[in-house]
């Protein structure tokens, strides 16, 4: 039977996903995030977090894809758990909150049934920073936590209820007399089967998705293909760049950015946007993610009046963190307001 419907299915299903998912329009994409953004300013908007921070002092951790599975072989994030782990239990200690930042679980391909029970050494090391120094935000893989009755039943396990699942988040900082934001949220915006209203959502999330994972079709990731993450990647920093005073850290597309790729010359970082890179605003910053195929995880900190990119590999038995690239934010503000 599953045959039979993949035949049947796959290109219908290939071409909406496509259509709805993969190949956002700019103009949308713009839209929503504007529309997402302008709403942190609304009191009591449950659908934003909105944080007074003081960027000399206080420290976040930033992951997100981690695109936890079933430990099947099919499972992305198997091989990280390791070092995802080691990095969440030496921020705890060293006293970051985590912003985690969507695409957490990965519900296209797997029920929440085989994933929450295959994760609780992760679940475990996460909810550690409960209650005042976990926020979670939702992607388009795990948009099921959009919803506040899957989460209280699904995840009452493994976190302290309430667990508000946001799609957005805003550090509200300043630095000596400039104020600015640090606008988190996936960056799945634009994306019309994950972007939508409620009822859409309850659909794509309740029918869309297990549709998709009985007939194993995988056709919604752009991390997968290089032109779609640089085309995604350049319309999250043209959009940033149009804002003043303005920081947007995104996940989504697993290819690290800092600081629009302004200040390195890493080719696998780096937007491909016209014009030299001394001109480029430093106004975008990528996560990456926590599922690369050698077990390796990149994510962004802000700590101690920095940000910074950094790594966590293996080295023999043990899990070591790297600083792959970093600026001081008063620095970074400066050529933010002259970008």
């Amino acid at each position: 039977m599953r045959k039979v419907l993949q035949y049947l299915l796959k290109r219908p299903l290939t071409w909406m996903g496509n259509k709805l998912a993969a190949s956002p329009k700019k103009e949308v994409v713009f839209k929503s995030l504007t529309t997402l953004y302008t709403s942190s300013r609304e009191a009591k908007n449950e659908n934003i977090k909105v944080m007074e921070v003081a960027c000399s002092k206080d420290r976040f951790i930033i992951f997100s894809d981690q695109h936890k599975g079933n430990k099947s072989w099919a499972d992305d994030f198997k091989g990280s758990e390791t070092n995802y782990v080691a990095a969440l239990n030496y921020y705890y200690k060293q006293g970051y909150s985590f912003i985690n930042l969507g695409d957490s679980e990965e519900l296209w391909k797997f029920k929440a049934g085989e994933i929450l029970p295959a994760n609780e050494r992760s679940f475990a090391a996460e909810s550690a920073f409960q209650p005042d120094r976990y926020y979670k935000t939702f992607g388009n893989h795990d948009i099921i936590w959009k919803n506040k009755l899957d989460v209280s039943f699904l995840l009452k396990k493994y976190f302290q209820m309430p667990l508000p699942v946001h799609e957005g988040i805003v550090l509200k900082c300043s630095h000596g007399d400039i104020s600015f934001d640090i606008f988190l949220t996936h960056g799945h915006q634009g994306d019309m089967m994950s972007d939508n209203n409620a009822f859409s959502t309850w659909i794509v999330a309740h029918i869309w998705m297990p549709l998709q994972r009985f007939l194993r079709l995988n056709i919604n990731a752009p991390s997968k293909d290089f032109s779609l993450r640089n085309n995604h990647n350049k319309m999250m920093h043209e959009w940033s760049s149009e804002r003043t005073n303005l920081i947007l850290v995104t996940g989504h597309t697993h290819q690290p950015v800092f600081a629009s790729g302004k200040y390195y010359n890493h080719p696998s970082n780096k937007i491909d946007v016209k014009g030299p890179q001394q001109d480029v605003k430093p106004s975008y910053f990528n996560t990456g993610c926590c599922c690369y195929d050698d077990g390796d995880i990149t994510g962004i900190e802000i700590a101690d009046g920095f940000i910074r990119l950094i790594k966590w590999y293996d080295e023999e038995v043990f899990s070591k963190r790297m600083v792959l690239e970093e600026k001081e934010i008063g620095e970074l503000l400066k050529d933010l307001s002259n970008g």
